[in-house]
């Protein structure tokens, strides 16, 4: 339906008429050499000129070259007209404007002049010289409807909907019956506040074109906004039962949902995904929300997979129904169904980042550490500058015991962040550890400072870097002032507390020391860990409070703590 002529000046087209005869540009022009005079070959030398610079992007050789045209000739139309492009090009609507007018007057029958003034007017708000241009082409050119459609926008934004009106009905006349004017008629009814004009637009619509579902669809919700819910449930059954459209029954089920009907409602839906109609993506929403609701309401769990085994068996060879699956494994707490199905959905579609994020999620929820290194090794491959999946390998390697490894991935993590100081900061704290674990200080300290540096609230960095150095004895004031900031970034966190109490511990100041590892103790309710009650056990000990350290130590062996460790302090007690 589109006019199949670019408004746009076709160059191969002048070029042509400029070699086949010079009175194409120049009526007063002879064809024959003798009779070129000075002033013509002038033109015509400069209008070649203009036109290879607009082939080679010179924009300003072009003006250069039409305004030496004009010299020769300055009442050359397409010569103004090539000049109000170059500067509605350059951006000067007012200069475009004025060239583009001196076309017009120099030759009215050009649609493509006057189609140019429209839109450099329109650019300028200048709407009734757009809207005198754009009728006229209405007119003239009636089979332009790129220029009706404009002049149609034109004059509904200026909720002038009885001449909108008039565009479409040539639109209608020059190309024929179409659903595009039915809801162009329908929008205009609806912008002039006339409810009734546009529910019978529709009606004309489906009518005229029985398989657009897009009217009876429109119809039922103008009419369920309206509170004519009777109307809008006899013209829902009835495009229904003539088509058996698939979006018609999700709509039902939408209708019935608001009423209360879901029994009813769920059997809608679950036609809806039978239902070719229904695009694949809109099915997987409507999905997402059961599994999203099934969340809080157990008892919709049962619909949800009965809408994903839909999925499946309708598009088995789409990825978004495999994923959905794993989702609501996940939510059932089995991690190793939901990587099953997640590495069902990568089979099918492994172009998704997200996707392979998630597996790689599931394989750490589930500690399988091999699977987690081959699953980032092969998203890497795909996604080679994303940071995570290197990270990821780091972190599978380093529990399988592979330091060596571990440590090159993480160095591969750490070159690949940009901008993400708080991932960065995580990288050097793995980095750090695996430095503690093979027992270079040096290096761990030195990853740590990096790490705090990158990031200066990261908890698991001060805390870490804390409590190892209160283990060694070493930097004890620096360990203080260290966990100091996590229990104030973290308070009431039981793990936290404890850090700071054993750091204090070891900088010998005592009773700051039981304040915070009685905290710990607190946080910790019933049944706190060995490590705690061993760490209270110590404060009090320091405190002079032997038969207190001596019931903590006790409560820490049966918590499961290091006998090796606990004992002798009870024997030396």
């Amino acid at each position: 339906m589109l006019n199949p002529c670019s408004y746009r000046w076709c160059f191969g087209i002048l070029l042509a008429a400029l070699l086949g005869g010079c009175g194409v540009l120049n009526p007063s022009s002879s064809s024959s050499a003798e009779g070129l005079g000075e002033v013509d070959g002038n033109f015509h030398s400069a209008y070649y000129k203009a036109q290879t610079a607009k082939i080679k992007g010179d924009r300003a050789g072009a003006r250069e070259a039409f305004l030496s045209c004009l010299d020769a000739n300055s009442e050359s139309a397409v010569v103004h007209f090539e000049l109000a492009r170059i500067e509605r090009l350059e951006g000067q609507w007012t200069a475009a404007m004025s060239a583009v007018e001196k076309a017009v007057a120099l030759d009215g029958d050009n649609a493509w002049y006057r189609r140019e003034l429209a839109e450099i007017a329109l650019e300028l708000g200048r709407n009734d010289e757009a809207d005198q241009a754009l009728e006229w082409l209405l007119v003239h050119k009636p089979e332009d409807d790129v220029a009706a459609v404009m002049l149609l926008d034109l004059r509904t934004a200026e909720g002038r909907f009885d001449e909108a009106a008039k565009v479409l009905d040539v639109l209608e006349k020059e190309w024929g019956p179409d659903p595009e004017w039915h809801f162009d008629r329908h929008r205009l009814h609806l912008a002039a506040g006339d409810i009734e004009g546009a529910l019978q637009d529709l009606i004309n619509l489906e009518r005229d074109f029985p398989d657009v579902v897009e009217a009876p669809l429109q119809r039922v919700r103008i009419l369920s906004s309206m509170g004519r819910e009777a109307e809008a449930e006899a013209a829902l059954k009835e495009a229904l039962e003539r088509t058996g459209n698939g979006r018609l029954h999700l709509e039902w089920a939408h209708f019935l949902t608001a009423r209360g009907e879901t029994d009813s409602a769920r059997e809608h839906v679950r036609a809806a995904f039978g239902s070719d109609d229904v695009p694949l993506a809109e099915k997987v929403d409507i999905a997402w929300t059961y599994i999203e609701l099934s969340e809080m309401q157990p008892n919709l769990q049962p619909e949800a997979q009965q809408l994903v085994d839909l999925l499946k068996e309708s598009d088995p060879s789409a990825a978004a129904p495999f994923e959905l699956q794993a989702a609501l494994h996940d939510m059932a707490g089995n991690s190793t169904a939901a990587l099953e199905a997640l590495t069902e959905a990568l089979d099918r579609d492994p172009n998704s980042p997200d996707r392979w994020l998630e597996a790689c999620q599931l394989c750490i929820s589930s500690q399988e550490w091999s699977r987690l290194n081959d699953m980032a090794t092969s998203a890497g491959g795909l996604f080679p500058s994303l940071p995570v999946f290197p990270y990821f390998r780091g972190m599978a390697l380093m529990e399988d015991g592979d330091d060596v490894g571990a440590e090159r991935q993480l160095k591969v993590a750490r070159n690949l962040i940009v901008d993400r100081p708080d991932f960065e900061s995580d990288v050097l704290v793995m980095l750090a550890q695996i430095a503690h674990d093979r027992g270079d200080h040096v290096a761990s300290d030195r990853w740590f400072d990096v790490a705090i540096e990158v990031n200066p609230q990261n908890v698991l960095a001060l805390n870490n870097y804390a409590y190892y150095l209160a283990l060694r004895g070493a930097k004890t004031a620096q360990a203080v002032e260290l966990a100091a900031r996590v229990v104030a970034l973290s308070p009431g966190d039981a793990n936290f507390e404890d850090t700071y109490a054993w750091t204090l511990y070891r900088a010998e100041d005592f009773e700051e020391a039981l304040t915070w590892i009685e905290l710990a103790l607190f946080h910790e309710g019933d049944r706190p860990s060995a490590t705690v009650l061993d760490h209270a056990g110590d404060i009090l000990s320091a405190l002079g409070r032997a038969a207190e350290a001596q019931e903590k130590w006790t409560a820490a062996l049966q918590a499961g703590g290091d006998a090796d460790t606990i004992q002798p302090k009870l024997d030396t007690e």
